[in-house]
């Protein structure tokens, strides 16, 4: 039976509380539905330091975990964004702000210039920054968590 966008939220909101509580880490989950399709889960507490530590691994996991339990659920197909203390938004100006001068090196040096590994949704957001800037390409490449953006000058 498919549930409604309410009831999956509520479903959500137990469910990462009780894996909060299982990890015994002091984080509160609140959840907002946002007008498109989505369901912003957001943790906050003395915690967040270890929810966002190694680049939010831990993070990025109750994410996958929720929206692989979730989404099927539901009768729009909603999609879950965790966060934590605003992070999520701060880490797309810093990759946006790394692809900018990230191409330019490659422009300026002619070489192609190698990002560290990061979760698919990082790349994408890097991908998007320079999809149309003059003078570089990028590209994917690597497997599992050793992916990353390559950026080569040319057109």
């Amino acid at each position: 039976m498919k549930l409604d966008k309410e009831t999956v939220a509520q479903e959500a909101q137990e469910f990462v509380r009780s894996v909060i509580e299982g990890t015994y880490l002091e984080l509160e989950p609140e959840v907002e539905l946002d007008s498109e399709d989505g369901i912003q889960v957001k943790l906050s507490g003395p915690d967040s330091g270890l929810l966002l530590a190694d680049n939010a691994r831990l993070l990025y996991a109750i994410n996958h975990l929720i929206n692989q339990i979730y989404y099927r659920r539901s009768r729009e197909g909603c999609n879950f964004v965790v966060d934590c203390n605003n992070y999520r938004a701060d880490r797309e100006a810093e990759l946006e702000l790394l692809a900018v001068k990230a191409a330019e090196k490659a422009k300026t040096s002619g070489t192609k210039v190698s990002l560290q590994p990061m979760p698919a949704s990082e790349r994408r957001i890097i991908h998007l920054t320079l999809a149309n800037e003059a003078g570089v390409y990028t590209q994917s490449e690597g497997t599992g968590r050793y992916r990353r953006v390559l950026i080569s000058p040319g057109s």
